[in-house]
């Protein structure tokens, strides 16, 4: 199989353009049959194969900015920009990383591909880009947060697999944050060594929890008030 032309080159990994062959003859299928990749995923339910990847790959190359994310060894994973829409100049971003490749390096490779990728997209004109992820992911979403990627929305019980039925988060990055971080740090990604320290700066709490515990509590109580007016 030929080896993956770069289309971002980064300090910790790449970002690869996919083919057809590499639909077909890498593992690129098979990280989507396994449980710790899918856990918050709502792919998984059914095996995945060489011809569906195939078959998804040719569906979308189109209208996704597809990117295969290597370690500079192997490859571990996708980030792509889909839904992209130049005149709302609005795009949605998802990220599936096996992160058995390569354990101590994979939370910041992630990292490291949101941001290349992210860069990208507002290099096309982007304002807002849009991510949706299960709420368990919170430390994943508070090291999205040093990229500029802000809450916007907690949605209940809208994650649904199998029996499991849990909340979900939506977050996203405007470009007049991307822009606020830039004229700081001068890029989204200036180093691991950098990241890494801001990393273990996050506070404890994480924004989530917070608007999840105003929901639980504050919410609940306004709409059972609401709901159990009478007429007068």
């Amino acid at each position: 199989m030929k080896e993956l032309d770069v289309f971002i080159h980064g300090e910790t990994m790449n970002l690869c353009i996919p083919t057809e062959e590499f639909a077909r003859e890498s593992e690129w299928y098979s990280w989507f049959n396994k449980p710790g990749v899918t856990r918050f995923l709502e792919q998984g339910m059914f095996p995945n194969t060489p011809e569906d990847q195939v078959a998804f790959f040719n569906s979308q190359k189109k209208d996704r900015i597809m990117t295969i994310i290597s370690n500079k060894k192997k490859y571990i994973g996708i980030i792509s920009l889909s839904n992209i829409k130049l005149v709302k100049q609005t795009c949605e971003v998802a990220i599936v990383v096996d992160t058995s490749l390569d354990r101590k390096m994979a939370p910041y490779i992630s990292l490291e591909a949101m941001a290349r990728i992210s860069e990208h997209a507002f290099s096309m004109g982007i304002n807002r880009i849009e991510a949706g992820q299960h709420i368990k992911l919170k430390g994943w979403q508070q090291r999205m947060e040093l990229l500029g990627y802000k809450l916007e929305g907690l949605h209940k019980k809208k994650f649904t697999k199998g029996h499991e039925v849990a909340d979900s988060v939506t977050l996203a990055c405007h470009f007049e944050d991307f822009q606020n971080i830039i004229s700081h740090r001068g890029a989204l990604w200036d180093s691991k060594d950098k990241m890494e320290s801001r990393c273990r700066q996050l506070p404890r709490e994480s924004f989530s929890d917070m608007i999840n515990n105003f929901f639980e509590n504050e919410r609940n109580n306004y709409y059972s008030k609401i709901f159990s007016l009478d007429h007068k």
